[in-house]
Protein backbone atom coordinates (compact mmCIF):
# COMPACT_ATOMS: atom_id res chain seq x y z
CA UNK A 1 0.00 0.00 0.00
CA UNK A 2 1.38 3.39 -1.00
CA UNK A 3 -0.05 6.36 0.91
CA UNK A 4 1.39 9.86 1.05
CA UNK A 5 0.39 13.48 1.55
CA UNK A 6 0.76 16.20 -1.07
CA UNK A 7 -0.42 19.80 -0.69
CA UNK A 8 -2.71 18.85 2.22
CA UNK A 9 -4.25 16.02 0.16
CA UNK A 10 -3.92 12.34 1.08
CA UNK A 11 -3.01 10.23 -1.93
CA UNK A 12 -3.47 6.45 -2.15
CA UNK A 13 -2.09 4.47 -5.06
CA UNK A 14 -4.83 2.05 -6.19
CA UNK A 15 -5.08 -0.71 -8.78
CA UNK A 16 -6.45 1.77 -11.31
CA UNK A 17 -4.62 4.98 -10.48
CA UNK A 18 -4.55 7.41 -7.55
CA UNK A 19 -7.27 8.26 -5.05
CA UNK A 20 -6.93 11.80 -3.72
CA UNK A 21 -8.93 12.93 -0.69
CA UNK A 22 -8.84 15.84 1.72
CA UNK A 23 -9.07 13.59 4.81
CA UNK A 24 -9.26 9.85 5.37
CA UNK A 25 -10.31 8.04 8.56
CA UNK A 26 -7.49 5.96 10.00
CA UNK A 27 -9.47 2.70 9.86
CA UNK A 28 -10.61 0.10 7.37
CA UNK A 29 -8.32 -0.17 4.34
CA UNK A 30 -5.50 1.76 5.96
CA UNK A 31 -5.39 -0.75 8.84
CA UNK A 32 -6.01 -3.88 6.78
CA UNK A 33 -9.48 -4.36 8.28
CA UNK A 34 -11.31 -4.27 4.93
CA UNK A 35 -10.99 -2.87 1.43
CA UNK A 36 -13.07 0.19 2.36
CA UNK A 37 -12.23 3.64 3.66
CA UNK A 38 -14.11 6.77 4.68
CA UNK A 39 -12.97 10.04 3.17
CA UNK A 40 -13.94 13.57 2.19
CA UNK A 41 -13.02 15.51 -0.94
CA UNK A 42 -12.85 18.76 0.99
CA UNK A 43 -9.41 19.96 2.04
CA UNK A 44 -9.29 20.83 5.74
CA UNK A 45 -5.73 20.02 6.80
CA UNK A 46 -4.63 23.53 5.81
CA UNK A 47 -7.08 25.16 8.22
CA UNK A 48 -6.46 26.21 11.81
CA UNK A 49 -7.76 23.48 14.14
CA UNK A 50 -8.80 21.17 11.26
CA UNK A 51 -10.48 18.71 13.63
CA UNK A 52 -13.37 21.10 14.17
CA UNK A 53 -14.17 20.85 10.45
CA UNK A 54 -14.64 17.08 10.50
CA UNK A 55 -18.35 17.48 11.27
CA UNK A 56 -18.75 20.29 8.73
CA UNK A 57 -17.76 18.40 5.58
CA UNK A 58 -19.34 15.55 3.63
CA UNK A 59 -18.14 11.94 3.82
CA UNK A 60 -18.42 8.88 1.60
CA UNK A 61 -17.07 5.32 1.49
CA UNK A 62 -14.47 4.49 -1.15
CA UNK A 63 -12.76 1.33 -2.29
CA UNK A 64 -9.12 1.41 -1.25
CA UNK A 65 -8.33 -1.08 -4.03
CA UNK A 66 -9.86 0.74 -6.99
CA UNK A 67 -10.47 4.25 -5.66
CA UNK A 68 -14.15 4.03 -6.63
CA UNK A 69 -16.64 6.08 -4.65
CA UNK A 70 -19.19 3.55 -3.38
CA UNK A 71 -21.80 5.66 -1.53
CA UNK A 72 -23.52 8.98 -1.61
CA UNK A 73 -22.23 11.80 0.59
CA UNK A 74 -23.29 11.91 4.24
CA UNK A 75 -22.76 14.31 7.13
CA UNK A 76 -20.94 11.53 9.01
CA UNK A 77 -20.18 7.83 8.62
CA UNK A 78 -19.17 5.53 11.46
CA UNK A 79 -16.24 3.19 10.72
CA UNK A 80 -17.99 0.45 12.71
CA UNK A 81 -19.37 -2.41 10.66
CA UNK A 82 -18.48 -2.47 6.97
CA UNK A 83 -15.30 -0.40 7.09
CA UNK A 84 -13.85 -2.30 10.04
CA UNK A 85 -14.76 -5.63 8.48
CA UNK A 86 -17.36 -6.52 11.12
CA UNK A 87 -20.52 -6.73 8.98
CA UNK A 88 -22.08 -5.61 5.69
CA UNK A 89 -23.69 -2.60 7.38
CA UNK A 90 -22.58 0.94 8.06
CA UNK A 91 -24.24 3.73 10.04
CA UNK A 92 -24.54 7.11 8.37
CA UNK A 93 -25.84 10.48 9.55
CA UNK A 94 -27.76 13.01 7.50
CA UNK A 95 -29.59 16.10 8.74
CA UNK A 96 -29.19 14.95 12.34
CA UNK A 97 -30.73 11.49 11.76
CA UNK A 98 -29.05 8.07 11.62
CA UNK A 99 -29.79 4.97 9.55
CA UNK A 100 -28.09 1.70 8.67
CA UNK A 101 -27.01 1.05 5.09
CA UNK A 102 -25.24 -1.53 2.96
CA UNK A 103 -23.40 -0.65 -0.24
CA UNK A 104 -26.66 -1.49 -2.04
CA UNK A 105 -28.57 1.23 -0.19
CA UNK A 106 -30.54 2.17 2.92
CA UNK A 107 -31.67 -0.75 5.10
CA UNK A 108 -33.47 0.91 8.03
CA UNK A 109 -35.66 3.91 8.60
CA UNK A 110 -34.11 7.08 9.99
CA UNK A 111 -33.67 7.29 13.77
CA UNK A 112 -32.56 9.96 16.20
CA UNK A 113 -29.80 7.55 17.24
CA UNK A 114 -28.69 3.97 16.60
CA UNK A 115 -26.49 2.30 19.20
CA UNK A 116 -23.08 0.93 18.21
CA UNK A 117 -23.52 -2.77 18.96
CA UNK A 118 -25.58 -5.58 17.48
CA UNK A 119 -26.26 -5.91 13.75
CA UNK A 120 -23.86 -3.08 12.93
CA UNK A 121 -20.94 -4.90 14.50
CA UNK A 122 -21.99 -8.35 13.28
CA UNK A 123 -22.99 -9.72 16.68
CA UNK A 124 -26.68 -10.34 15.99
CA UNK A 125 -29.60 -9.35 13.75
CA UNK A 126 -30.79 -6.72 16.24
CA UNK A 127 -30.14 -3.05 16.94
CA UNK A 128 -31.35 -0.38 19.35
CA UNK A 129 -33.00 2.55 17.56
CA UNK A 130 -34.03 5.77 19.32
CA UNK A 131 -37.05 7.89 18.44
CA UNK A 132 -38.70 10.66 20.44
CA UNK A 133 -36.54 10.01 23.49
CA UNK A 134 -37.21 6.25 23.66
CA UNK A 135 -35.33 3.18 22.46
CA UNK A 136 -36.76 0.01 20.94
CA UNK A 137 -35.13 -3.13 19.60
CA UNK A 138 -35.45 -3.79 15.85
CA UNK A 139 -34.70 -6.70 13.53
CA UNK A 140 -32.25 -5.65 10.79
CA UNK A 141 -33.60 -8.23 8.33
CA UNK A 142 -37.30 -7.43 8.60
CA UNK A 143 -37.33 -3.91 10.05
CA UNK A 144 -39.78 -5.19 12.67
CA UNK A 145 -39.97 -3.39 15.99
CA UNK A 146 -39.56 -6.14 18.59
CA UNK A 147 -40.17 -4.34 21.88
CA UNK A 148 -42.10 -1.55 23.51
CA UNK A 149 -40.54 1.88 23.78
CA UNK A 150 -37.94 1.81 26.56
CA UNK A 151 -36.03 4.53 28.36
CA UNK A 152 -32.77 2.61 28.14
CA UNK A 153 -30.80 0.54 25.62
CA UNK A 154 -28.71 -1.92 27.58
CA UNK A 155 -25.88 -3.61 25.67
CA UNK A 156 -26.35 -7.26 26.67
CA UNK A 157 -28.03 -10.55 25.81
CA UNK A 158 -29.62 -11.07 22.40
CA UNK A 159 -28.29 -7.76 21.09
CA UNK A 160 -24.74 -9.08 21.21
CA UNK A 161 -25.61 -12.67 20.30
CA UNK A 162 -25.78 -14.05 23.83
CA UNK A 163 -29.13 -15.71 24.69
CA UNK A 164 -32.66 -14.69 23.67
CA UNK A 165 -32.99 -12.21 26.52
CA UNK A 166 -32.69 -8.42 26.61
CA UNK A 167 -32.92 -5.84 29.38
CA UNK A 168 -35.83 -3.39 29.26
CA UNK A 169 -36.79 -0.35 31.29
CA UNK A 170 -39.75 2.01 31.33
CA UNK A 171 -37.83 4.55 33.39
CA UNK A 172 -37.05 5.55 36.98
CA UNK A 173 -33.93 3.32 36.85
CA UNK A 174 -36.07 0.18 37.16
CA UNK A 175 -35.07 -2.70 34.87
CA UNK A 176 -36.30 -6.18 33.94
CA UNK A 177 -35.32 -9.04 31.64
CA UNK A 178 -37.48 -9.83 28.62
CA UNK A 179 -37.55 -13.02 26.52
CA UNK A 180 -37.50 -11.91 22.87
CA UNK A 181 -38.99 -15.19 21.61
CA UNK A 182 -42.11 -15.01 23.76
CA UNK A 183 -42.24 -11.29 24.48
CA UNK A 184 -42.71 -12.14 28.14
CA UNK A 185 -41.04 -10.57 31.14
CA UNK A 186 -38.95 -13.29 32.81
CA UNK A 187 -37.55 -11.50 35.85
CA UNK A 188 -38.75 -9.33 38.69
CA UNK A 189 -37.94 -5.62 38.48
CA UNK A 190 -34.47 -4.66 39.68
CA UNK A 191 -32.51 -1.46 40.23
CA UNK A 192 -29.38 -0.04 38.62
CA UNK A 193 -27.14 -1.61 41.26
CA UNK A 194 -28.41 -5.07 40.35
CA UNK A 195 -28.05 -4.24 36.65
CA UNK A 196 -24.38 -3.39 37.15
CA UNK A 197 -23.93 -6.65 39.03
CA UNK A 198 -25.52 -8.60 36.17
CA UNK A 199 -23.48 -6.84 33.48
CA UNK A 200 -20.26 -7.75 35.26
CA UNK A 201 -20.79 -11.36 34.16
CA UNK A 202 -23.05 -10.45 31.24
CA UNK A 203 -25.10 -13.65 31.26
CA UNK A 204 -28.81 -12.74 31.29
CA UNK A 205 -29.82 -16.42 31.34
CA UNK A 206 -27.79 -16.90 34.50
CA UNK A 207 -29.40 -13.79 35.98
CA UNK A 208 -32.88 -15.21 35.35
CA UNK A 209 -31.92 -18.53 36.94
CA UNK A 210 -30.47 -16.77 39.98
CA UNK A 211 -33.59 -14.64 40.43
CA UNK A 212 -35.72 -17.77 40.69
CA UNK A 213 -33.01 -20.00 42.19
CA UNK A 214 -33.32 -22.48 39.32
Amino acid sequence: MEVYEENFITVIKTETGYLKLGWIFNSGFLKGESEYLIGTNEIIKNKNNPLIYLKKVKWAIYSGKTGEKLTQDFDWISPLGLVKGQSAYFRATKDGKEALFTLEGQITQWFDKIRDRGALTGESNYFWGKKNGHYALYDINTGEKLTDDFKSSVIAGALIGKSDYIVGSYGEEIFFILDLKTGEKVSPDFDEGKLIEILKHGDLGRAVREFYKI
